[in-house]
């Protein structure tokens, strides 16, 4: 994240100045209490949310008096099929312990009385306690392999793979947490040497759901193959589990933008390595690997803010995907990005499920003395070979007005308004960013695309008429606008380096003449503009 200029704040009577720290994207809620430093911060955004019939409370039991307890909750979730039903497990006492608190879904067959829950998880949590006492902490794309009897009555359920959170609407995130998935350990084995997010795509194409359940299927079959280890490129050389790192390909159109030549990519592709605060030292220390010089096969973590998510078994041959419904599909994620360094050879492919590309050896050098110290690099693009960046994404970012801290998992991009939220633009001389402060799942609960796209499509339009053509240095403008019930909304704005108040009055007025949509509950954005250029470089 980027920061420029020094920001100023100023108030007339119950209009104020708003000033945000960074110029940045994202969705997200307010953070929790600062965590232990042994764990990253929660993310009220990852994945995708379960709307169904209203959530029910079985039971509530202490595993670990007075330390660690464990709520069973019913809930179902509406599919094109037809609704299914789950228990959901949720831990209260590992935080403490800067484990991150653990929920296990369990889908119900039909012949599956709602109150009649397996026990025999509730032993699974204490030994997640014992674990955690001893420091012994899993994280996402951490794994469990577990003796004694079968998970949930399924004799080859002796594997867990531990997944990035997935909210489930009606059951609240009171700490961060991951979604555990039981496998068999023929499949915790292929995720183990040649990346979990391949196992988590299958599972996603297996269930129709992106970017994968957040659920177990007792009755699914397995999604390993046998001797499918000797089968992928990924495992013929050294390759390092990255967590907290992500790929993904970033292209106009999605997969459906296919190029008219034998070549995989298109003029304009994006190939992003996305580096999280807790993936940056990960990441640093496998380039910096001895047998790393030549070439990198890093296995990474499932991009949750992408809408396309590539999956492969033995013997595919062309790429497959499982997308999101409401996604637009142009960024695609995968399992696994393989760089390399050879004399004069500059190609770029999709091998399997994941990305491959080779840059001429000085180019490479580049790049892999940019991953060991940890910096962002970008190299462009040229004809059908894709650009590729190196992205350090920020995941906490904090509202001067108030002091509140936002996080979300998958990071706070810039990005400009798409779709209906896009003004038809009148004006060169200014750029949007839009910033969500109220979580993607209460806004889904809250109001329409349509009638948000509808306020902010209005915000920019005012903005760029009262820019028109005028002269002057640049700046940076922010109108943070809170939709409330009752067709209310609040205003606050901000200018930096220096207040024009004339032009932000202006603004101001007509802004607060927007008829506000109705709302089911308070829905919080920020539209942040560079005015010619933006406001210079500063400290």
């Amino acid at each position: 994240m980027h920061r420029q200029g020094t920001w100023i704040t100023a108030r007339r009577g119950v209009r104020s100045a708003l000033f945000a720290a960074a110029l940045v994207t994202g969705c997200a809620g307010p953070a929790n209490e600062k965590p232990p430093a042994t764990a990253s911060a929660s993310s009220p955004r990852a994945g995708a949310s379960a709307p169904g019939s209203a959530v029910q409370i079985l039971l509530r039991e202490e595993v670990v008096p007075g330390k660690l307890s464990v709520t069973v909750y019913s809930h179902s979730l509406s599919t094109p099929e037809g609704p299914l039903h789950f228990w959901t497990y949720v831990s209260e006492g590992l935080w403490s312990l800067g484990q991150r608190e653990i929920r296990f879904s369990v889908k119900r067959e039909p012949d599956d009385a709602e109150g009649v829950f397996d026990r025999q998880l509730f032993e699974l949590y204490g030994l997640v306690y014992e674990l955690a006492e001893q420091g012994k902490i899993v994280d996402v794309h951490g794994r469990s392999q577990l003796g004694g009897p079968p998970l949930l009555g399924r004799d080859d359920f002796h594997c867990i793979i531990y997944g990035p959170p997935v909210p489930v609407e009606g059951i609240a995130a009171n700490a961060p947490f991951l979604s555990a998935v039981m496998v068999t350990c023929e499949e915790e084995d292929v995720g183990g040497q040649a990346g979990y997010a391949r196992i988590l795509a299958r599972l996603g194409a297996q269930a129709s759901h992106y970017p994968t359940p957040f659920w177990t299927d007792r009755k699914r079959p397995s999604v390993a193959r046998p001797g499918e280890t000797d089968q992928t490129l990924i495992t013929k050389g050294s390759r390092r589990h990255v967590r907290g790192a992500s790929v993904r390909l970033e292209r106009k159109g999605g997969l459906a933008n296919a190029s008219p030549t034998q070549s995989f990519f298109v003029p304009g592709d994006r190939i992003v390595l996305r580096v999280l605060p807790r993936g940056l030292d990960n990441l640093k220390s496998a380039a910096a690997s001895e047998g790393n010089e030549d070439g990198l096969i890093l296995m990474l973590e499932m991009d949750p803010s992408s809408g396309t998510g590539l999956y492969w078994y033995p013997g595919q041959t062309v790429a497959s995907a499982i997308t999101s419904p409401a996604a637009a599909g142009d960024r695609i994620t995968g399992n696994f990005l393989i760089l390399a360094g050879k004399k004069d050879v500059s190609k770029a492919g999709v091998a399997e499920d994941g990305f491959v590309m080779m840059f001429p050896l000085a180019t490479w050098k580049r790049i892999r003395e940019a991953l060991v110290s940890g910096k962002e690099i970008t190299i462009p693009g040229q004809g059908e070979m894709p650009a590729f960046v190196v992205e350090h994404v920020q995941t906490t970012y904090v509202n001067p007005i108030d002091g509140k801290r936002y996080e979300s998992e998958t990071g706070w991009d810039t990005a400009k308004p798409e779709g209906g939220a896009a003004a038809q633009k009148r004006n060169d001389q200014v750029e949007a960013a839009l910033v969500l402060l109220t979580n993607e799942q209460d806004i889904a609960k809250r109001t329409t695309v349509d009638d948000l796209s509808e306020v902010v499509k209005q915000i920019i339009a005012i903005v760029e008429a009262q820019v028109g053509t005028s002269k002057g240095p640049g700046t940076d403008l922010l109108v943070e606008c809170e939709l409330l019930p009752g067709k209310k909304k609040k205003l606050e704005m901000a200018q930096r380096p220096t207040v024009d108040q004339p032009f932000a009055q202006a603004i101001y007025e007509k802004i607060e003449k927007i008829v506000a949509p109705e709302v089911k509950g308070p829905v919080k954005f920020q539209v942040v503009f560079k005015i010619r250029g933006g406001s210079p470089p500063g400290p």
